[in-house]
């Protein structure tokens, strides 16, 4: 009996040494990388079907009404103290908007049994102690139970949606957030400018063609133009010619022009690659957002 008894056990902490056990420090953070990314599953135990709807649900409660949550489902963390957990993470990352404070956290560890769900001071009034206890009891800890991690958390966070969704003091962030709207300013100035020159360079270009050389008046006036192509030289020939409607002075104007190679792309062309391209989700950042404490949480 007493070989049972050290088999078991060296089987057991076998399992617990191969199991990670996160901190704050070590719990990866997708949303720094993905700002459409909420969910940290580091040890795959949702399954990427909930992944999908869960970071749908948690942008979309962003994007409508500023509540930036960081959503965790792992093994076991440190100690086993979910709560302190939370605190550590909040204070870590500053989840939530400085001002508003409307950050949240939910975190749940299959191995200690454990979960939390806090609110940042901002969503104290919204999500009171009382409502995340009720909806713990009533959307998360049947599914717990059962085992199905899955529908626990999509039930969890469906719920507080509705909670969030009915509080009309939730305003949230623009499509763009402030570093993105500077990005686009910079960038809008820049296509102004641009096509302002370009503007000034075909007005100043016509108005200097218009000059006469002989009475200085802008009387010139283009009467005739032809091209002469030579293929084997790879240019073309443009002669135009320009005549003053005052002093009837006449002016041949005569500019070479590259040919382009045949397949060749011009300036509006397309098949080329450059230009301006979405190239997927930037990295989110979190805005300064304290936690007092409000939340609720439990074991299954």
């Amino acid at each position: 009996m007493r070989y049972i008894f050290f088999f078991y056990m060296s089987v057991m902490s076998a399992l617990l040494l191969d199991a990670a056990t996160y901190t704050p420090d070590n719990l990866p953070i997708p949303y720094l990388q993905d700002r459409t990314q909420y969910v940290s599953n580091p040890d795959g135990i949702l399954s990427q079907e909930a992944v999908d709807s869960l970071n749908k649900w948690m942008g979309l409660m962003e994007s409508t009404h500023g509540v930036q949550t960081v959503l965790a489902v792992v093994e076991y963390v440190e100690g086993g103290d979910v709560y302190e957990f939370c605190m550590a993470l909040g204070r870590k990352y500053g989840i939530g908007d400085k001002e508003k404070n409307t950050g949240l956290i939910i975190l749940l560890s299959t191995g200690d049994r454990a979960y939390y769900i806090l609110t940042g001071r901002g969503l104290e009034g919204t999500l009171p102690d009382a409502i995340c206890k009720r909806i713990e009891n009533t959307q998360m800890l049947p599914s717990l139970r059962e085992g199905d991690w899955d529908e626990a958390m999509l039930n969890t966070v469906r719920a507080i949606t509705m909670y969030v969704d009915g509080d009309d003091s939730l305003v949230g962030k623009s499509d763009f957030d402030q570093e993105d709207k500077w990005v686009l300013i910079v960038f809008c100035a820049f296509m102004l400018l641009g096509i302002g020159l370009v503007a000034f360079g075909l007005w100043y270009d016509s108005y200097q063609k218009s000059l006469c050389p002989s009475c200085h008046k802008h009387s010139m006036k283009k009467i005739s133009a032809y091209t002469d192509t030579k293929k084997k030289l790879g240019i073309r020939t443009h002669h135009d010619t320009y005549k003053c409607s005052n002093c009837q002075f006449t002016k041949l104007r005569t500019w070479d022009e590259a040919i382009a190679a045949a397949g060749g792309s011009g300036f509006w062309s397309g098949g080329g690659s450059g230009g301006f391209h979405s190239s997927g989700s930037f990295g989110g950042s979190f805005g300064g957002g304290s936690f007092g404490g409000g939340g609720a949480g439990g074991r299954f």
